[in-house]
């Protein structure tokens, strides 16, 4: 089915015949019907956005037209991108496929995968990356996730800190030793105890980057308050899932509240989320303020998709910087503050996304090595 139909769905302007092929369609499979609500829930009729869309019309385009018939294959392939980016992939194959190493040179742009380094008390640092085991009496990792043991109130007396940070390029997935759940993105460095007092708050402290926390509720440890700490602001959580993101390279730190209820403070201030709001701290001022968020576009970054809705280029290019670990020149501010919307699967070369932006013919994206120019 032709991408175009989905747009024409979303204006309700499918003709008779249209509308069967559509139905058709979406019936063929719950995948169908996942992409469907994404790029629903992405689309913008905002004359001021630039939109995927766009990208996709100048492909076929250059399908279309004379000259591009020699490079059919490379603008079929980019629409195939378009239509089927935020999709997940799953291959059925009998054989199974043998991996062949290739060689990565300094200035190759490789897809962001699970990687960390996990700093000990004593300052001995251990590196967490796919296909590599650690494990000690409190802890254990398969290279993709870092689980910490339970430990029972005789075992715990002065609980050791440790440091979890991530490159960019990188991300990873931690259950502590209460059991709350913490998945934390590119360039992100958490630091925690390997263990909880009895009978105390229950204290992190997120350094900076972003990072999702499913809290294990304060009732299944006698009432103990968790904590995060995040340059001077203060989460208090009795058991909740919220996403705080605070970058180094930001002017402010959002806290997300997805479900139950979080106290945010900040000095002698205080305030109160409930599930759908945001607060936005600025760094500088320390003035906090509330807005309703849109809670599917802020943490799509953990269920591995970039959803960009209304974001300047300059800001995309941003996520993406960190993600694939590249250096980003904006050489037209004007071309930085154009918005564009786009829901994208995480596990994507680069290229692909870069490729479908710069479709839109809003903006020259050029790679060099690992630099990004946008002008």
């Amino acid at each position: 089915m032709e991408f175009k139909l989905i747009l024409k769905k979303l204006n309700n302007s499918l003709t008779e015949e249209e509308e069967l092929i559509f139905d058709q369609w979406i019936s063929e499979s719950d995948t169908h019907k996942s992409y469907f609500e994404k790029v629903k829930a992405s689309y913008s009729e905002s004359p001021n956005v630039v939109d995927i869309r766009k990208g996709w019309e100048a492909i076929n385009a250059k399908i279309n037209s004379p000259k591009g018939a020699v490079k059919y294959w490379k603008y079929v392939a980019a629409a195939v991108i378009i239509a089927l980016l935020s999709l997940p992939f799953i291959l059925n194959t009998e054989q199974p496929i043998e991996e062949i190493p290739v060689a990565v040179s300094d200035d190759t742009i490789e897809i962001g995968t699970d990687k960390a380094t996990l700093t000990l008390e004593d300052g001995t640092k251990v590196p967490l990356e796919k296909g590599k085991s650690y494990a000690t009496q409190t802890l254990s990792s398969n290279g993709k996730q870092l689980v910490y043991k339970t430990q029972s109130e005789d075992e715990v007396k002065v609980p050791s800190q440790n440091t979890l940070t991530i490159p960019r390029g990188g991300q990873f997935y931690l259950v502590l030793a209460d059991g709350t759940k913490v998945w934390l993105n590119s360039d992100t460095e958490l630091r925690y105890p390997v263990a909880f007092l009895p009978d105390s708050p229950r204290k992190v402290e997120l350094v900076y980057g972003e990072a999702y926390f499913e809290v294990s509720p304060s009732t299944q440890h006698n009432g103990s308050h968790f904590l995060v700490g995040t340059q001077g602001q203060e989460v208090d959580v009795l058991g909740t899932e919220f996403n705080i993101k605070a970058f180094r390279e930001d002017s402010y730190i959002e806290t997300t509240l997805v479900n139950g209820a979080v106290a945010i403070t900040d000095g002698s201030i205080k305030r109160n989320l409930t599930p759908g709001l945001q607060s936005r701290l600025d760094k500088t001022t320390r003035e906090i303020r509330i807005a309703p968020a849109d809670v599917s576009n802020v943490i799509s970054w953990k269920d591995g998709l970039f959803s960009f809705k209304n974001l300047p280029l300059s800001e995309i290019m941003r996520v993406l910087s960190r993600w694939y670990d590249v250096d980003i020149e904006i050489l037209d501010e004007s071309k930085g503050n154009i918005t564009f919307n786009g829901v994208f699967n995480r596990n994507q070369e680069l290229e692909n996304i870069l490729s479908i932006i710069e479709n839109t013919n809003e903006a020259k994206l050029t790679t060099q090595g690992k630099t990004i120019m946008v002008e």
